[in-house]
């Protein structure tokens, strides 16, 4: 009965949701045009090719505006307002926002311990509405705030991905659904050119009058999207490229990621190595409890015992990390499984000294 209730328990902590829901938390904004994002939500285009967007190459130049209103973000997550993901996590074009600091950068470089060159302003407060516009090209990378430069850097030239394969455009999370953006989106346009300081000014004080995208529609966008359609499952791409967003009403997981290599793309923090000693403290008692129970059937050479137990909470632990890669607030690991099968192998050894130190008595043998 242990040894079931702990099965039980372990798979119950490996599958349960976190902070993720089945349905996507992605709703119509009543008072203006606009989606707001909950916990849990994400928005994308399937096939949205390069042309459409921007650029082929990192030195051709290209604009991102886009008005935000961004929800509470203080848990020091790492979430994706925007990305354009071409297959590679490196050359990921991304939109973030780490607690208040609004971060543009090509890859994954989350936690910043790569050095990858980035822009990063402190610019997202709860619930204060933002216009923001990316310019990039050959002479480097300028960001706005509301019209007015907030940040330059001459020696980041940022690339659209392009590979020869179809780009996603992924709107508040990533292609594995692991990094949640909370707030509104309220408008998004992308040019082909890099945008002048006054033509950035002026598209501001024209959304500042109408609190809409429309005027855009007369800019040349590579693509727009008002999001004034108030209801339904499309936002409606109004440039001429036709590439509409999605909105399903489950969540959606785009790239589902199969037992990752280790530390790859991780930040390593306390919270990192907390879930490290749970993932393989978690599997001591389970091996414990399996080497007792062969004990007990009168399997007793250690090796045998050893040797069953890793195959059976390793099966437990591979089971576990394939399902994993269908849950938005979980990620499928290699260092799971392996911390999970180094914690029962760690359950046997305790098992095996438990019966060293405490050895059952031999019954007497009647003369």
């Amino acid at each position: 009965m242990l040894t079931a209730a702990m099965l039980v328990l372990i798979l119950y902590s490996g599958l349960r949701f976190k902070w993720a829901s089945l349905d996507n938390e992605v709703s119509w904004i009543e008072a203006q045009p606009g989606i707001r994002f909950g916990n849990s939500g994400i928005v994308y285009a399937h096939t949205t090719t390069p042309s459409a967007v921007g650029p082929k190459s990192a030195n051709q130049a290209f604009s991102i505006e886009l008005a935000v209103k961004p929800g509470a973000s203080k848990d020091g997550r790492f979430r994706l307002l925007l990305l354009l993901h071409g297959g590679d996590d490196g050359t990921q074009l991304v939109v973030g926002q780490w607690r208040s600091w609004l971060v543009i950068m090509n890859g994954d470089d989350y936690d910043a311990k790569r050095r990858r060159p980035r822009i990063a302003v402190e610019a997202l407060l709860p619930q204060k509405e933002r216009f923001i516009t990316i310019t990039s090209d050959g002479n480097g990378t300028a960001l706005f705030l509301d019209g007015r430069l907030a940040k330059k850097s001459a020696g980041l030239s940022l690339g659209i991905p392009n590979k020869g394969r179809e780009l996603r455009l992924v709107l508040g999370n990533s292609v594995y659904g692991r990094h949640p953006w909370v707030g509104d989106i309220l408008g998004l346009a992308f040019f082909d050119r890099a945008l002048t300081a006054p033509s950035v000014e002026d598209h501001f004080q024209q959304w500042g009058r109408t609190q809409s995208f429309a005027w855009a529609q007369s800019q040349n966008a590579a693509g727009l999207y008002l999001f004034d359609e108030g209801r339904g499952a499309k936002v409606v791409d109004h440039a001429a490229g036709g590439n509409d967003l999605q909105v399903p009403e489950k969540m959606t997981i785009l790239t589902k990621e199969f037992l990752a290599a280790p530390f790859t793309g991780e930040e390593y923090n306390l919270t990192l190595s907390q879930d490290m000693v749970i993932n393989t403290v978690g599997f001591v008692p389970m091996g414990f409890l399996l080497s007792a129970l062969l004990w007990h059937g009168h399997c007793r050479n250690v090796r045998k015992q050893l040797l069953l137990v890793l195959l059976v909470c390793g099966a437990v632990s591979l089971t576990i990390e394939i399902v994993q890669a269908w849950i938005p607030s979980r990620s499928s690991q290699m260092l799971d499984l392996i911390l999970n099968t180094l914690g029962a192998g760690l359950g046997v050894g305790l098992h095996s000294l438990y019966q060293r130190i405490f050895p059952k008595p031999q019954p007497r043998r009647s003369l």
